[in-house]
């Protein structure tokens, strides 16, 4: 069943005084070469923004992969350049551990041969004073006074106490020179040193 329409009132299909009908601008027509450069336009832009951006792209990777070897050459470089220095100072510390241990070793040398040095006069100054307590105890032995005993006993105290301050000044010049000759090379390495 079909609704019944109601019919349009007279009044609704007249324009009112106070509304405005607001018509469209007629459009104008479009010449033929318009609509053809605006076809090659569309065809265009979808096709061209595709390669500028596959252009984009390659550039922009290329350009990452330059850089990427850029700093691959600094890194290797830098690593090369460290490695060399590293080389360096290692040979360098083993020589200076080579010339302290050489002079270490020479010092200790001298000083063993100057201490077998003055172990000897040592015992060459002993050895002498006791031939001298010795000949003293002979010789006081054979006195035949007091008087020849003192006089005896006065001369050889003399003579040992000359012969203990020779013995002494011998025995102190020795160690000096022993002690100046194990620390020279120990100089000559610190000097040496400050002077690299």
């Amino acid at each position: 069943m079909a609704i019944p329409r109601k019919p349009k009132s007279p009044v609704a299909a007249t324009p009112s005084k106070t509304s405005k009908t607001v018509t469209a601008a007629p459009k104008a027509p479009k010449s033929r070469a318009a609509k053809a450069a605006g076809a090659i336009i569309a065809a265009e832009i979808p096709a061209a923004i595709p390669s500028s951006l596959d252009d984009l792209v390659h550039v922009t990777a290329e350009k990452v992969v330059l850089e990427a070897r850029d700093v691959q050459d600094n890194i290797r470089c830098a690593t090369e350049e460290t490695m060399v220095q590293t080389r360096a100072a290692y040979d360098r510390l083993k020589h200076a551990a080579e010339e302290v241990s050489d002079t270490l070793e020479t010092s200790y040398v001298k000083v063993t041969r100057g201490f077998g040095e003055l172990n000897q006069k040592a015992m060459e100054g002993l050895k002498a004073q006791a031939e001298a307590n010795f000949e003293h105890f002979k010789a006081l032995a054979a006195a035949k006074s007091i008087p020849e005993a003192i006089s005896l006993q006065t001369d050889h105290a003399r003579k040992q106490f000359e012969a203990l301050s020779a013995q002494m000044k011998e025995l102190t010049a020795l160690a000096q020179k022993v002690v100046t000759e194990a620390t020279e090379p120990l100089k000559t390495s610190f000097d040496k040193s400050l002077a690299a």
